[in-house]
């Protein structure tokens, strides 16, 4: 519940299409604007805090006043993140509205506490802290945008703010300044501050540049991805189609309730282990969910993870499916190859060669059984007995001898189940 939550709020492709890039910058928006709320609640404890330690008047004014001009700018910025979420220039308008109110508000608070030496530390950092959210952007455009503005902010700072030196060095000529100014510490120290500073933008730079690389190239990914996804899904569709409207005989279902209960008792004759017998029940009828995959042809997009997932699912069964009706056909071929007399060695062969698998074979076995049986439009039903001899000189070929011999052997049960059925 917590880690849904926390999505919610703070992650920034939950539900989203990454190859949109209004929704994706939309997102952001909606993730900086969570990450802000939350930064505003943590500058208004320490503002509240240090106004209780200091007990001055003007800590609690500036507090107080803090809360009309947050409640402004957030209504502001609702009102371009939710005016129109598609509309890109106010998502863009949006971005810089907020990147310039984390700037402001950490620039604001590290005046408020520059003087405080147990916060001017952490007040500095504010600054640092600032720049790190505004680059979950992804955007080199903005953090060069950033890059200028902070550095001229940050040298006012510490010239106005952190050390006083226009007050300091009030009155003196640039030449005096520099002679006076650069051998002290606070020159120093404003040096590696802004080296820092320079380098820790540079590092930033190039994280920015990696991350909006590599999205790039995910959304380019995924776009071809759903390209190629369309292209097979309609080739796919196509074929389910054809198959399914040509092999619409092969779904009688008093036919292939037959060919099940006789390829279950005949797995259990020949010794086949529980997951075999299971895998035979579940394969012997899977084509009659044909109409569960008849949804694919028509629906060729997969739009999010959720539905990518379930086209798989549907084009595995299709799949089945498919190999299903092809093993029907190949009991029908055989039949009526002995029937019309057209039957050679070479034919034999090919036959032997679709799905030879031991399973595929008891099936098989049992619907050439129950369609020498049946009625078709080359023949009529052939009795028991004279199937049996089919079985015995006809059609051993096809077989494994063994499933033959077990076959053979409980004919008068198979007999029965056909008799009764």
């Amino acid at each position: 519940m917590t880690k849904s939550f926390f999505s919610r709020l703070f992650a920034f492709e939950e539900n989203i299409d990454i190859t949109d890039d209004v929704i994706v910058l939309h997102r952001r928006n909606l993730v900086i604007k969570n990450i802000i709320l939350l930064s505003n609640i943590v500058y208004s404890i320490l503002l509240f805090l240090i106004a209780y330690t200091t007990k001055e008047p003007s800590d609690w004014l500036f507090s107080v006043l803090s809360f009309p001009l947050t409640f402004f700018i957030n209504n502001v910025i609702k009102r371009l993140i939710f005016g129109d979420r598609h509309d890109k220039t106010k998502q863009e308008v949006a971005m810089y509205v907020l990147s310039l109110y984390m700037f402001l508000s950490s620039i604001l608070i590290y005046a408020r506490l520059y003087q405080n030496q147990t916060f001017e530390t952490a007040a500095y950092i504010l600054l640092y802290y600032a720049i790190v959210v505004v680059s979950l952007y992804q955007s080199r455009r903005l953090i060069m945008w950033v890059f200028q503005g902070m550095l001229a902010a940050i040298t006012v700072i510490h010239f106005v703010w952190t050390y006083s030196i226009n007050r300091t060095y009030e009155g003196m000529s640039l030449g005096e300044f520099l002679n006076a100014f650069i051998p002290t510490k606070e020159a120093v120290d404003i040096f590696l501050r802004t080296t820092l500073f320079i380098i820790f933008m540079v590092v930033v730079y190039a994280i920015v540049s990696i991350g909006s690389y590599m999205q790039e190239q995910r959304k380019q990914e995924l776009i071809k991805r759903r390209e190629v996804q369309t292209d097979f899904t309609n080739i796919v569709s196509d074929l389910f189609s054809v198959v399914l409207s040509s092999k619409k005989n092969f779904l009688d279902r008093q036919h292939v309730d037959l060919v099940y209960q006789m390829s279950e008792k005949l797995a259990g004759y020949f010794g086949l282990s529980h997951d075999q017998i299971d895998y035979i029940k579940t394969y012997s009828k899977i084509h009659l969910k044909y109409k569960e995959v008849e949804g694919l042809v028509g629906n060729h997009m997969a739009e999010d993870e959720s539905k990518f997932e379930m086209l798989k699912e549907k084009t595995n069964l299709g799949t089945q499916i498919a190999k299903r009706l092809q093993l029907a056909q190949k009991a029908e071929d055989i039949a009526r190859a002995h029937v019309e007399g057209v039957a050679t060695l070479q034919f034999s062969q090919e036959m032997n060669e679709i799905q030879p698998q031991i399973e595929s074979q008891v099936i098989l076995l049992c619907d050439l059984y129950v369609t020498m049986r049946s009625g078709k439009s080359y023949k009529r039903p052939y009795p028991n007995q004279t199937t049996i001899q089919l079985f015995e000189k006809v059609f051993l070929p096809y077989f494994d001898y063994f499933l033959v011999e077990r076959f053979l052997k409980f004919k008068n049960e198979f007999e029965k189940t056909f008799n009764e059925y």
